[in-house]
């Protein structure tokens, strides 16, 4: 346990959860363990399969409690878990796909506007789908119009400001980043105009980001991570002025939204296999926003899940990673690495905090409920390989990566 804790963290992992508990930064030294500190909050989640997935979240009986859907890669689908508030998890996937699918990703929403949560799933190879919730974890499909070729994530919100939820996708079959708008019946209709029919993306979100009123859309594209703002119509206009470009495609895996400096403008985080996460802090351009890079305090890492939320209540920004530090090997060196924000745009790595820095299979999505309404944000995370977190695939470790971070196995004079 860390010193001052007053509430309680919890992580869910492989599919991982963990609670945590956090007092105010301001009443600690700036030498001292952070305080927060995490515990396993998983009874009834698996502790097999492969969680290829973004991981979400939702409130699917409406007890107020945080409910977890995902999906298992080349085993049997998607799942959904129904929480008790307490860390304690019984499957309410009635209904869902029961066959082998690719992973992907899921979002939940109310799509028929019946006050009963809803939710639509993404699969690397069967394409998207939406099915209507009873409110007692039974699901009926509604997936009229939507892709049936890979796609590896999917995000609902409202568009065109009727009222009833569309879907932004980000594919897997070289169609790039589409958007379907809903008529509240699960029926839906492609209105794309303006996004890239093109190549890949790996994670796709939501948000006002200009703060016009309207839905954009912000995605880990092949090309990038990239912004689209909508016109309240369907139409889309590229945003992503200041955006890396590499030469090399598919680098950047996850994507989170959020305010990390306090000046009332929304900020883009992105997971990538080399450098790590990297930060874009919005600015005014001379057409829409532009993009300022800022990776102060980011250690190296191969990051491959992103969100950003408080963890210690100080009302700053942090951000939570999955990936690994270990940048020479494979095999069981992944983890989950908190970065906590100054609320200028900088941010700290902390150990100590009952995250798993290392000796896990790899990471997929992140994500940073509130699963036991203490006020509190706890983690989860997705995990799942071919290869036993036991393996790795040798002794070298990344001379740049902090020695509390790397591998024990793998750290010099480490016992």
């Amino acid at each position: 346990m860390t010193l001052r804790c007053r509430y309680k963290h919890s992580l869910i992992w492989a599919v991982m959860v963990v609670v945590g508990s956090a007092s105010s930064m301001a009443s600690a030294a700036a030498d001292e363990k952070p305080p927060v500190n995490f515990s396993p909050a998983r009874e009834g989640l698996p502790k097999g399969k492969i969680w290829k997935s973004q991981i979400a979240f939702g409130d699917i009986d409406g007890d107020g409690n945080a409910d977890l859907g995902t999906i298992s890669r080349l085993a049997d689908g998607p799942y959904i878990w129904r929480g008790d508030g307490k860390g304690n998890w019984t499957s309410a996937s009635n209904g869902l796909p029961r066959e082998t699918f690719c992973g992907g990703g899921m979002s939940f929403g109310d799509i028929n506007n019946d006050g009963k949560t809803d939710v639509a799933i993404a699969d690397h190879c069967k394409g998207v789908f939406a099915f209507f919730g009873d409110g007692q974890g039974n699901w009926k499909a509604s997936s009229g119009g939507l892709p049936s070729s890979g796609s590896e994530d999917v995000a609902l919100g409202d568009f065109n400001n009727d009222k009833c939820l569309d879907a932004a996708v980000v594919t897997t079959s070289e169609q790039g980043v589409r958007a379907f708008t809903g008529n509240c019946k699960g029926v839906w209709k492609e209105s794309s105009k303006g996004l890239p029919h093109d190549e890949w993306g790996n994670a796709v979100e939501i948000a006002d980001v200009d703060a016009d009123g309207n839905a954009d859309i912000i995605a880990a594209y092949a090309a990038g991570p990239r912004v689209w703002r909508g016109d309240g119509k369907g139409n889309w206009t590229d945003a992503s002025e200041g955006m890396p470009a590499p030469e090399i495609h598919g680098l950047y895996w996850g994507i989170t939204v959020g305010d990390i400096n306090g000046d009332g403008k929304l900020d883009v985080a992105s997971g990538a296999a080399v450098p790590g996460v990297e930060v874009f802090i919005q600015e005014k351009g001379e057409s829409g926003p532009k993009w300022r890079r800022s990776v102060e305090g980011i250690v190296p890492m191969n990051a491959l899940g992103v969100a950003f939320g408080d963890l210690d209540k100080d009302g700053k920004m942090d951000l939570v990673a999955a990936g690994k530090t270990n940048l020479e090997e494979i095999g069981g060196v992944y983890g989950i690495f908190p970065f906590f924000g100054d609320g200028k745009g900088g941010f700290k790595l902390r150990d100590n905090t009952g995250l798993p820095n290392n000796g896990r299979e790899r990471t997929w999505g992140v994500g940073l409920p509130d699963i036991n309404g203490d006020g509190v944000l706890d983690v989860a995370a997705a995990f799942g390989d071919v290869l036993n977190p036991s393996w790795r695939s040798g002794p070298k470790v990344g001379t740049n990566v902090p020695s509390a971070f790397r591998s024990p196995s793998t750290t010099p004079n480490a016992t």
